[in-house]
């Protein structure tokens, strides 16, 4: 390959590390398939316990976490992957069935950095899983 004065290869995609937490079988599997059709490697768990085992051998740099688990809350593991990761800690993608202004605050209280309500259009979470690719 021949380089031209004055320009750079292209930065490689980074691949992106996708944790997908949720009870309800049918929406991760449904959601692990959407994403690694795109690429992205995913891990999933189905309690919030389960969660912080995974993030623990599979630090994620996204993490969809569904807000009502049944050990552990996702404001609850929220929380714990903020203090376990301080600064590089994952960005936190609340998908939630409760989508009312208590839940939302309380997850901008906790720390999640987007809130997505389901049912959510697959498109519209794969962008805004895409836009963080480049952050």
């Amino acid at each position: 390959m021949v380089a031209v004065a004055g320009s750079r290869p292209a930065k490689p995609k980074r691949v992106m590390r996708v944790l997908i937490v949720d009870d309800n079988r049918d929406n991760m599997l449904t959601l692990g398939v959407l994403l690694r059709s795109e690429g992205y490697i995913v891990h999933m768990a189905k309690s919030g316990s389960e969660a912080l085992r995974v993030a623990a051998a599979f630090p994620p740099n996204v993490a969809l976490l569904d807000l009502v688990l049944p050990d552990r809350s996702g404001f609850e593991v929220a929380d714990e992957l903020k203090r376990r990761y301080r600064a590089e800690c994952p960005v936190l993608i609340a998908i939630t069935a409760h989508d009312n202004a208590q839940s939302k605050e309380r997850a901008e209280l906790v720390g999640f950095h987007h809130f997505v309500a389901k049912p959510y259009d697959p498109k519209t979470l794969l962008r805004l899983i895409g836009s963080l690719e480049s952050s």
